[in-house]
């Protein structure tokens, strides 16, 4: 419940706020820079003061609290509970199997700032400034001004799906977001240059989902298997194809091909079922039709309704500009086609994983709009 303005609730509020500062910093000038981060831990303090009531909660996130509790309890710190044998076991016993990650991180938040739900929000937060960063990263590589990136960077950081996502509930969603973000910049880096470092990041990132959603890095594989087959040229393109067909490889084997053998057969066959669950995928949450638990998407899912056909014509005019961008959109593309065949996963939550696409999309549109409109012509002065 809301406790107003405690020094326990202030404490996260201001590390967090400085953390983002520097990220925002690296891009942004320091005026700009304090504003977005000040206003970014602003909305989930008044929130956590004077309005939670439990509403916005939901069965995931207590298990994720209380795993981040119990962990604390029986001695382990964030080290521990990973590197000691018997806390690596405890955290998969709360957990239920190894998507351990976001199990950790609220015991990360909680150790940092106490047995509250409210600390990983905040490390949440900070998150959307890591993907921000990451995402503005991308868009440079691929081409685009500074001044461009540095106004998709903004747009990220106060997309409303995002804002809302990230400062009102405790959910992995968002992590699994930014580290989607964080493994299409590697290998767009990679596909530039080949490096070493960059290749043992992306290794480790992948190695990172199979402890939060296993999933995500066979889709990422394979769109880019689709990308460098039609758009990459040089020799280059043979060594990332091989690159890239060993790691869709590594992840079935690490994976076990019983268990993606068995994922495979659950995949909804049937074509008008799928183009109907895209849809559905689309365009969930429904304004009309939102759950009281959901009611923190009321506003975000109009403005997502409003702006899904610019987004469209944004996205559209996007995969003209830039080959790099096409791996978004082949990636946004497959992912809509796999939990268009899954009907338990057409949820807002996974959606969230690719909003930063489909944010730079609706931020294109606008950006294109802005940019085109003719500055009006000042009518002169009347003369007696």
């Amino acid at each position: 419940m809301a406790e107003g303005l405690t020094s326990d609730l202030l404490w996260p509020a201001f590390c967090i706020g400085l953390l983002c500062f520097w990220i925002a910093s690296r891009n942004l000038s320091n005026f700009t820079a304090f504003y977005a981060a000040l206003v970014k831990v602003l909305i989930p303090l008044l929130y956590f003061a004077f309005f939670y009531d439990g509403t916005w909660t939901f069965l995931d996130d207590i298990g994720y609290q209380f795993q981040g509790k119990k962990m604390l309890e029986l001695g382990y710190n964030p080290i521990t509970a990973l590197v000691n044998p018997d806390g690596l076991s405890n955290l998969m016993f709360l957990s239920g199997g190894r998507h351990i990650l976001y199990g950790w991180w609220n015991i990360l938040g909680q150790y940092l700032f106490g047995k509250y739900y409210y600390p990983p929000v905040f490390l949440n937060v900070f998150l959307t400034f890591i993907s921000g960063y990451f995402l503005f990263r991308i868009a440079h590589l691929s081409g685009f001004s500074r001044k461009y990136s540095r106004g998709l960077f903004l747009f990220s950081l106060f997309h409303w799906e995002i804002v809302v996502w990230s400062s009102f509930v405790n959910l992995k969603d968002i992590l699994v977001m930014t580290v989607t973000i964080i493994a299409l910049y590697l290998i767009l880096r990679l596909s530039k240059q080949l490096k070493l470092y960059d290749l043992l990041s992306l290794g480790g990132i992948v190695f990172i989902f199979f402890w939060i959603r296993f999933y995500v890095p066979v889709v990422i594989m394979i769109a880019t298997l689709i990308w460098i087959s039609l758009f990459q040229k040089g020799w280059r393109r043979y060594i990332l194809l091989v690159l890239a067909a060993i790691g869709s490889i590594s992840v079935v084997f690490f994976l076990g091909l019983e268990d993606t053998l068995y994922n495979l057969n659950r995949l909804d066959r049937n074509w008008t079922t799928i183009v109907l669950g895209v849809i559905r995928m689309a365009l969930t949450p429904q304004p009309w039709s939102i759950e009281p638990a959901y009611t923190f998407l009321f506003f975000p899912s109009i403005i997502h309704w409003v702006l899904f056909l610019p987004a469209i014509w944004g996205g559209w005019m996007l995969w003209w500009r830039s080959r790099e961008v096409k791996l978004l959109f082949i990636y946004l593309a497959l992912a809509l086609l796999l939990y268009g065949a899954f009907y338990d996963l057409q949820g807002p939550r996974q959606r969230l994983q690719i909003t930063p696409i489909i944010a730079w999309a609706q931020f294109h549109f606008l950006w294109v709009i802005l940019k085109n409109q003719r500055p009006r012509i000042p009518l002169k002065a009347h003369t007696s």
